[in-house]
């Protein structure tokens, strides 16, 4: 789904409002609360807000959503809405009593928005992070002798290893396990050891 499936789905939500003889309702529709748009309609009675908002998901938790959402909501102003006689009315998105939502997963590829349900989002993350996993996943390789020399401050911390010098690194290798984290193996003097 692209940012054009957004728009023709929040405009038919508009529309279908409109075809139930709702009218636009200005008179609250000033102010900014971080929304994409919205838009105000009334049947005389009752006032409804049609919302696209953009919001942040942090799911904790293996297989939970992490990234931003894009809602369509159709909620009625709750009995807290001022409206005034000067078209400067206040209604409150985040009091609105809810009647109809959607949500969905912004699934970013760096240069074109791709949206999709939630469970689909989640499942391209699973899918990405294990695809990062397994990209190093059991890679070795030897180090330059910059990183060794960084190393060798905490070489010289271990007990017995004070007077370590570089050319006693035998070996510093740096290891990506399965699950993609990575650590260092150092040999140096016939003792092993392994930074995390």
């Amino acid at each position: 789904m692209k940012k054009q499936d957004i728009r023709n789905v929040y405009t038919q939500k508009v529309t279908e409002l409109l075809n139930q003889g709702y009218t636009i309702f200005p008179d609250t529709m000033s102010g900014h609360q971080g929304e994409i748009a919205h838009i105000d309609l009334t049947d005389g009675k009752d006032i409804y807000r049609v919302l696209l908002n953009r919001d942040h998901r942090w799911e904790r938790g293996e297989g939970g959503y992490m990234g931003d959402t894009i809602t369509l909501t159709i909620g009625k102003a709750g009995a807290n809405t001022w409206v005034g006689e000067n078209w400067d009315g206040t209604v409150w998105n985040n009091r609105l009593e809810p009647c109809f939502q959607i949500e969905w997963a912004d699934v970013n590829n760096r240069r074109n928005h791709w949206y999709t349900t939630i469970e689909e989002g989640r499942r391209c993350q699973r899918l990405q992070y294990n695809r990062y996993r397994a990209r190093n996943a059991g890679m070795r390789e030897e180090v330059s002798d910059a990183l060794k020399s960084a190393a060798l401050k905490w070489i010289r911390k271990q007990p017995r290893m004070k007077t370590c010098r570089l050319e006693d690194i035998e070996t510093m290798i740096r290891i990506w396990d399965d699950e993609g984290k990575r650590h260092y193996e150092i040999v140096a003097k016939g003792k092993r050891y392994t930074i995390r």
